[in-house]
């Protein structure tokens, strides 16, 4: 997979939709990953309460972040930690950290709520409720 290909799909399965209600300031992360084959710079900022994604450097960001696809794409997905990631070497961050943290919860993946089982509508149902 190439840069370009990665970054897509990066910026619609995450990006596009991320949340940014709950931040009250700038935030630009310039995102290098580190992958042979999908190496590459992009950033994600909050601009009007809204995210401006690009695959460009942003040299006047609040945090540039290294860190390999697959690891961002588990920060995102809630499967791994970043603080602990972070102290494990396995993440580099340059700048306020706090604003890493703060996009990785805007842009996590949102959980859709859980359907309730045919078969407890059914015996519902069947009560009358």
């Amino acid at each position: 997979m190439t840069f370009n290909e990665k970054f897509e799909e990066l910026k619609e399965k995450y990006a596009l939709r991320a949340d940014f209600s709950k931040i009250n300031y700038d935030l630009a992360a310039e995102i290098t990953l580190t992958d042979g084959d999908c190496g590459g710079t992009f950033y994600v900022a909050r601009i009007k309460n809204k995210p401006d994604v690009q695959p460009y450097n942003y040299y006047d960001n609040t945090v540039s972040v290294k860190i390999k696809s697959s690891l961002l794409e588990e920060l995102l997905e809630g499967k791994k930690d970043p603080v602990n990631e972070f102290l494990l070497g396995n993440v580099e961050a340059e700048g306020d950290a706090s604003h890493a943290l703060a996009l990785i919860d805007a842009l996590k993946s949102k959980k859709r709520p859980r359907e309730r089982s045919a078969g407890k509508q059914s015996a519902r149902q069947s009560e009358g409720v």
